[in-house]
């Protein structure tokens, strides 16, 4: 008896570390309005991974002005997937030239709803950073 009781108490140890650490809040949470970082299951945009490299490169509009000045590199934005997978709150974290960096917000504010982030099975609103490249051909 003594021992199973020791055994949940050492695994319960071992556990609670592994489990809290999969989650993080966003300092922006509040009681009442959680937002995750990191969640147990990602968002997802419809159709997975290549579905959203397909709908970049279909909907993104390389700005003629930066195009012919030879701007190019890589813009990271981050923006909130809420419960029901719509997008709100994007942001330029890095940005590459002013023009760029609202071409890049207009497409992610243009996309289509996710498929929203889960904590513990449940749809939680959740922040995910999204490196956009622009390259000039």
């Amino acid at each position: 008896m003594r021992t199973s009781v020791l055994i949940t108490i050492v695994l319960s140890l071992f556990w609670l570390p592994l489990h809290a650490q999969t989650v993080q809040t966003d300092s922006s949470s509040t009681p009442d309005h959680v937002i995750y970082t990191v969640v147990q299951q990602q968002p997802e945009f419809p159709g997975g991974m290549s579905r959203l490299g397909q709908y970049i490169s279909e909907n993104l509009r390389y700005p003629k002005a930066a195009q012919a000045a030879g701007l190019a590199g890589r813009v990271f934005i981050r923006f909130l997937i809420n419960k029901q997978g719509a997008i709100e709150k994007v942001k330029v974290l890095k940005g590459i030239s002013p023009e760029i960096d609202a071409e890049a917000i207009r497409m992610v504010a243009s996309m289509p709803n996710w498929l929203p982030g889960k904590v513990d099975g449940q749809a939680v609103d959740c922040f995910y950073n999204l490196p956009i490249n622009f390259s000039v051909r």
